[in-house]
């Protein structure tokens, strides 16, 4: 990923921040064909310190599933997953500094490492437990759908139709492009412009704007 210097964010905890709210993303690898496969899927995030460890799955007719089944210690298929945070569209107009063009202001992360196929049952149930644990939360004051509500075996049986995976990241990079190329006051507009539009993704956009601008 292209990142000028001025929108490198090195805040490990921050970047954490944007991929725990955005956790529905694309996983990329490549085919070795010349072309690449890419699923659109949520992802947990397991964080130790700097240790960072990705699991989803795809289901088993997904060609993705393919390349997870063959990635191999000894021949590995690396994968990227890009979680897109808040963006928003920046309007000429709302800059101090005149002569200016339009721009999109964003939150991307870029996580990479091998693919792991993850085989053993328990540790494919426990994924699928902590993906709807996760995802329940934030549904609260609902009481949270667990698979104990399900018939007994209907979920050993839906478990042999998916691939399960883990990536352990070796490379990482977040980009953070939110006008800090520009002066107080043009930030200052967009910032106030954002939040006028009232807008969940602009609202959020303008926070992180604030944010790092502290």
């Amino acid at each position: 990923m292209y990142i000028p210097p001025a929108f490198r964010l090195a805040d490990h905890a921050a970047a954490l921040e944007v991929m725990r709210e955005h956790p529905f993303a694309l996983l990329i690898a490549a085919t070795g064909a010349g072309s690449v496969e890419i699923a659109h899927l949520p992802i947990l995030v397991d964080a130790d310190g700097e240790a960072l460890e990705l699991r989803g799955h795809v289901a088993k007719a997904n060609p993705m599933a393919r390349l997870i089944a063959e990635s191999s210690t000894e021949a590995p298929v690396r994968a990227t997953v890009v979680f897109t945070g808040p963006n928003a569209y920046v309007s000429p107009d709302w800059y101090v500094t005149e002569n200016q063009v339009p721009t999109w202001n964003y939150l991307a992360v870029h996580a990479a490492g091998p693919l792991t196929e993850v085989d053993d049952g328990e540790a494919v149930v426990a994924l699928l437990a902590d993906l709807s644990a996760e995802h329940e939360a934030a549904l609260l004051p609902k009481r949270p759908w667990t698979m104990d509500k399900m018939i007994p075996g209907t979920v050993d049986r839906m478990r042999k139709g998916i691939t399960a995976f883990r990536i352990a990241v070796d490379q990482f990079e977040t980009k953070a492009k939110l006008s800090q190329n520009k002066n107080a006051a043009d930030r200052g507009g967009v910032v106030a412009a954002l939040q006028a539009l009232d807008r969940p993704g602009t609202l959020a956009t303008a926070g992180w704007m604030q944010r790092l601008a502290e």
